[in-house]
């Protein structure tokens, strides 16, 4: 939004957080954990590849203030890989760095369906990509052999940018 407010006007990142650490009428997996917000997308969810870059990198330089140890990432770009990506991608640099730094980097496999590849930059080597199951343990969305671990994703109850809640589908 080209300002310096992290906001969530679109509210999947809202979302994301509150299935990790929502502590109030629902409870997210790890209720005690700390979120620094760093926004990269728009409000209707787009994301450009230069703030997906500069978000990393500010994780990096901020590590120490903010007690940084993982970036969490629930985005992909549209173009998917069925190996790894890391001579192709311009994330690369970024998340390797991070990583070198101790800090895990996890991304979501993409949501374009496809059971061969996955999206940038999960497709990165040093990221930690994440696909979806349903409810009885189907998979979802973008899956490969380069997804390393698979959690629920699919109507998940969580907070909402508007202060209510939301189930995602």
């Amino acid at each position: 939004n080209n300002d310096n407010d992290s906001y969530d006007d679109h509210g999947h990142g809202t979302h994301v957080a509150g299935i990790v650490a929502a502590s109030g009428n629902i409870t997210g997996v790890a209720p005690e954990a700390n979120i620094t917000m760093v926004k990269v997308c728009d409000s209707i969810g787009d994301c450009n590849s230069t703030n997906i870059i500069a978000g990393i990198d500010w994780c990096n330089e901020n590590r120490d203030k903010y007690n940084i140890h993982t970036i969490s990432m629930s985005l992909g770009t549209g173009t998917t890989y069925a190996e790894y990506c890391d001579g192709v991608t311009p994330f690369t640099t970024s998340i390797n760095t991070v990583v070198g730094n101790n800090i895990t980097v996890t991304v979501s496999s993409g949501n374009h369906g496809s059971k061969t590849e996955i999206s940038s930059p999960a497709c990165i080597k040093n990221a930690t990509a994440v696909g979806a199951v349903d409810k009885t343990n189907n998979l979802q969305f973008n899956r490969n052999k380069l997804v390393d671990v698979v959690a629920p994703g699919v109507e998940i109850n969580s907070t909402y940018h508007n202060t209510t809640y939301f189930s995602n589908l």
